[in-house]
């Protein structure tokens, strides 16, 4: 649903390898439009992205909250109980992104916390543009926004040559990571691999379906070839597709740690 007033209070932003994605929301809550720049060099990512944030006049408005999130593989999930350990040997096995990278913490809410890395530069503009502003790791708004059961189910959230893995159960989280793919035959290994990684049951296990896995694409129709039981997360298909994006709004501010990465 788009604004009807010409009172913009919130801005959402959701920064990936291909570029970022972005929607604004009034002062009611209702939801504009969700709109997508990407790069057309990877290696200027820091570049392309640092200028359109500077010319795109929707980004340009005076935004009371802001919430961004980063699809960042330099990362790693860390138990409480580790919360001690610095970030920098937290992430020593993990490659990072940029050449100068800041180090964000978020915490989840299952007893663990994201650490991950991400460009310092993009987080220097965005604090230039904005005043209020949270970071978030997008592992954590999806784990966050996750509805249990007290079955093992499997969720997956793919976007953007980007694949979340998710298992679930009872006790909460047993399995998270995220993984490029490139095709369908990607998005099925990973899953596989997954499951087989907890010797999990395809027969028996539930799969909810986020982002680009909507019911009418072929990976979905391959996915039920193989999982018994598929469905998607929700009906709403738009906000399914856009689902990271479109849950930061409801993402309470954690706490987060930044500092330079020598």
């Amino acid at each position: 649903m788009h604004s009807s007033t010409n009172t913009i209070n919130s801005l959402s932003l959701l920064f990936h390898k291909e570029g970022f994605s972005f929607c604004a929301y009034d002062e009611n809550g209702n939801q504009g439009k969700v709109s997508h720049f990407k790069v057309t060099h990877s290696n200027r990512w820091e570049i392309e992205v640092i200028k359109e944030l500077e010319i795109n006049l929707r980004l340009r408005r005076n935004y009371e909250n802001v919430s961004t999130a980063f699809v960042s593989s330099f990362f790693n999930l860390i138990p409480d109980s580790y919360s001690n350990i610095s970030s920098e040997v937290l992430l020593n096995l993990s490659e990072a992104e940029f050449e100068n990278n800041a180090i964000l913490k978020n915490q989840t809410k299952y007893e663990s916390a994201f650490v991950y890395g991400t460009s310092q530069l993009v987080l220097d503009k965005l604090n230039e543009l904005y005043g209020k502003i949270n970071f978030h790791h997008s592992g954590q708004v999806f784990l966050n926004s996750i509805l249990f059961s007290k079955q093992s189910e499997l969720h997956l959230n793919h976007y953007q040559n980007q694949l979340e893995v998710v298992i679930t159960n009872e006790k909460g989280i047993l399995f998270y990571n995220l993984f490029e793919v490139q095709s369908d035959e990607d998005i099925l290994f990973y899953t596989l691999f997954a499951l087989e990684q907890l010797d999990l049951d395809a027969n028996k296990i539930e799969l909810k379906c986020y982002g680009k896995l909507l019911p009418g694409t072929s990976v979905y129709q391959t996915l039920k070839k193989y999982i018994r039981y598929v469905s998607p997360a929700i009906k709403n298909e738009e906000f399914l597709e856009n689902y990271t994006l479109l849950n930061l709004i409801k993402c309470a501010s954690s706490p987060e740690v930044s500092e330079e990465k020598e």
